[in-house]
């Protein structure tokens, strides 16, 4: 009993650890190492070298294309520079088969050890290295729950009974290939795998015929685990996940090719060529997980074009993915004071130029839309996030008076469209609101007043989308602008006492009560705008902060 206790706690103690260097790891992965990572991976050579550190620190090819899928999604990084990196990922997971092919009993004892002391002098409670000593106990959690396996599995071939049913494993090679594929895919590991079974090979409870078939069924678990992840994604995200089936799939047909003829017609030269390096059944599992990593990458590259071909119609990048990406900014403009002002304020002229597409919806005489307004809102946010980020790195780095203001002026206009596109919204929302009441001609009468608000609405921000759009904008359209953006409180006070005293029912009065608010608050909006595109620095210092 003491023995299956052994391995059971030997299994908890590795899934253990691999959880805590995924987790731990992932969590040190911000925006600004994200930054670097996308201007360190240039180059074939620097894609590789990240793919391959990635892959043998996170022990989890899943953890690395979420950390991917964040820069690609983010504009941070190509899709196409992705693809290498996910496969020397693949081949930087196998680092730990071949570690944990030595005896790593005291290099356990001793990280668990360091690990007590940092937890004990209260280092773990840091900001700065708490993730490091989560991410180093779990280090050495999997190699102390590695050797308790090993330990467990020598003792167990002591049982005849037990040696009688492993060894059947070698013989009747399907049920190793689906236990090896079951247990990737529920660790979420094909590592996970090729590690347990090197440990029960130590024991000498698995022989190389059915450790073999683990190995390989491992590829198929791992390519599993992938395609559960890809259900909760879409476009190039789901173009990365993708392309790790595609890389599995490809690679276990191509080891399953290399076995056969490797066992059945070429009287076995992979196992002669091993014997030459004097290699136990252990080393020799390792070195056949290093095969069908390489064996993957070769099939990856060999079918690159028609495997992107297929994800370009499988997974073809969304509407909203779109929306979400900058056209304009990024970070390597930064070094260039004027460059990055100017790019800075062209992506504010295109998302402001976006809004009048908020009231399609709205509009009787619009064109379906092709998006939600909520949609759209959650894909352009992102878009100021990142133009709120940039302009505020490059206030840290240029420290002259005239960047400093202009960015100000910038960062203003960037949270007035911020504050529009949430507002638009709003009126959305109060729009469906009206739709919903028994009242026909109280509905009849609430959408009339809506959809003059609405073209009123959308007349003011075209023209002031396209008044910002001109480099230096002449008198006459400020002064237009001024006009059209003019306090409406009086007017929508006056329609909101007519309805106070109306028999509309109360759903329908309280949702033109929240258009006519939405609205008055998007005319101010729209006039705080056009006073910084009248004069940016004077407006700033004399009109009230809209930090709020």
């Amino acid at each position: 009993m003491s023995i299956f206790i052994s391995l059971f706690a030997g299994l908890g103690l590795f899934f253990i650890g691999v959880r805590l260097i995924s987790s731990n790891l992932r969590q040190v992965i911000g925006r600004r190492l994200r930054q670097l990572i996308a201007r360190a991976v240039t180059g074939p050579g620097s894609l590789a070298l990240f793919g391959l550190l990635a892959g043998a620190v996170m022990q989890s090819v899943n953890a690395v294309i979420h950390v991917l899928v964040a820069l690609v999604t983010a504009g941070a990084m190509d899709r196409k520079r992705a693809f290498p990196i996910i496969r020397w990922t693949n081949l930087g997971t196998s680092m730990l088969a071949l570690v944990a092919a030595i005896d790593l009993h005291a290099l356990a004892l001793c990280l668990v050890g360091l690990t007590g002391i940092a937890y004990y002098r209260q280092i773990d409670q840091s900001t700065r290295w708490r993730h490091a000593v989560g991410a180093l106990l779990g280090l050495g959690l999997l190699f102390l729950g590695t050797d308790f396996i090993k330990s467990g599995a020598a003792l167990l071939r002591t049982e005849p009974w037990l040696r009688l049913h492993i060894s059947e494993l070698g013989v009747w090679l399907l049920p190793s290939f689906a236990i090896g594929a079951a247990v990737a895919w529920a660790a979420q590991s094909s590592t996970t795998v090729v590690v347990i079974t090197m440990s029960l090979a130590a024991g000498g409870l698995i022989g190389w015929n059915g450790g073999a078939m683990l190995v390989m069924g491992a590829g198929l678990g791992s390519a599993a685990s992938a395609w559960s992840l890809a259900g909760r994604l879409q476009g190039s995200a789901r173009q990365l996940v993708l392309f790790q089936v595609l890389l599995r799939l490809q690679g276990l047909l191509l080891t399953l090719a290399f076995y056969a003829c490797n066992r059945w017609l070429l009287d076995d030269p992979f196992g002669r060529l091993l014997d030459q390096f004097q290699m136990g059944l252990p080393a020799r599992l390792a070195a056949f997980y290093m095969v069908v990593q390489l064996l993957s990458d070769l099939a990856s590259r060999a079918l690159e074009a028609p495997s992107l071909r297929w994800l370009e119609a499988w997974a073809a990048p969304s509407l909203q993915e779109n929306l979400s990406k900058p056209h304009f900014v990024h970070d390597e403009a930064l070094d260039e004071a004027e460059t990055a002002l100017l790019l800075a304020d062209k992506e504010q002229q295109r998302l402001l130029a976006c809004l009048p597409a908020y009231l399609d919806a709205l509009r009787q005489d619009a064109p379906a839309a092709l998006t939600s307004a909520d949609q759209r809102q959650a894909a352009e946010s992102q878009v100021l996030q990142l133009c709120e980020q940039f302009l505020v790195e490059l206030a840290d780095r240029q420290r002259s008076r005239d960047v400093l203001e202009r960015s100000m002026v910038l960062r203003d206009r960037n949270r007035l469209l911020a504050s529009l596109q949430e507002s638009l919204v709003e009126l959305h929302q109060a729009a469906q609101v009206a739709s919903g009441g028994d009242d026909e001609a109280g509905r009849a009468t609430v959408a009339q007043l809506l959809d003059q608000l609405v073209q009123s609405l959308h007349l003011m921000l075209e023209a002031l989308a396209e008044t910002a759009a001109r480099a230096q904008p002449d008198a006459e359209d400020l002064e237009l602008l001024r006009s059209l953006t003019h306090d409406r409180s009086e007017l929508m006070d006056g329609i909101r006492r007519r309805l106070q005293g109306s028999d509309l029912e109360a759903g329908l009065r309280q949702a033109v009560f929240s258009a006519t608010t939405v609205f008055e608050r998007c005319v101010w909006l729209a006039r705080r705008y056009v006073l910084l595109l009248d004069s940016p620095i004077t407006a700033m210092a004399t009109e009230p902060s809209t930090k709020t």
